[in-house]
């Protein structure tokens, strides 16, 4: 969808057409979902996050710029409303992901075909290993490469500049090969 036609739809949300919210939502639930995920990393918060976000942006549909283009701006009320969670969440230790013997289940779609025993091992290994990260290295890496991000999206939702994401993932990049490189000696 171009900025043009999001544009006219997000006028047309602010004033009252509900029918072109709903097809913003429709055209934004993937994006927000999966950087939600990202960062909050359990799939119900996620949703919840999502939500929060489409809600926000509604209450907020009379403060959009439209000289301006919106998906970065819905990233970043996305990302406010995951830090929001995060911060009521804190009371309470954060989940560890993955359910019996550490399988993740945040994982894409599972490829049909059967992945070799090699193949499992290296991916529970890398995902094992990208866990481990702080979350300022894991989740640039973990946008780019896991939800096709771009750099200029990454920034926008986590609210940071584009040379930082940069730095981060390529620092996050060094410090998970040098760990993986490690483990695979062993």
């Amino acid at each position: 969808m171009s900025q043009r036609i999001e544009n006219e739809l997000m006028l047309r949300v602010q004033a009252g057409d509900l029918e072109a919210f709903e097809q913003l939502v429709e055209r934004y639930q993937n994006m927000v979902y999966g950087l939600a995920l990202s960062i909050v990393r359990s799939p119900e918060d996620a949703e919840e996050a999502a939500q929060d976000a489409f809600v926000k942006l509604f209450r907020a549909r009379h403060q959009f710029d439209a000289s301006r283009e919106l998906e970065p701006w819905l990233l970043c009320i996305a990302g406010n409303a995951c830090r929001d969670r995060l911060r009521r969440r804190r009371t309470s230790a954060l989940p560890l992901l993955g359910g019996e013997e550490g399988e993740d289940h945040v994982q894409q779609a599972p490829d049909r075909r059967a992945a070799s025993d090699a193949q499992r091992t290296l991916q529970h290994t890398i995902r094992g290993e990208l866990d481990r990260l702080s979350e300022r290295a894991r989740l640039p890496l973990e946008l780019k490469y896991l939800r096709g991000m771009s750099n200029q999206q990454i920034a926008d939702s986590l609210g940071i500049s584009i040379s930082s994401v940069k730095l981060q993932i390529a620092r996050a990049k060094d410090i998970l090969a040098s760990r993986l490189e490690r483990v695979m000696e062993a």
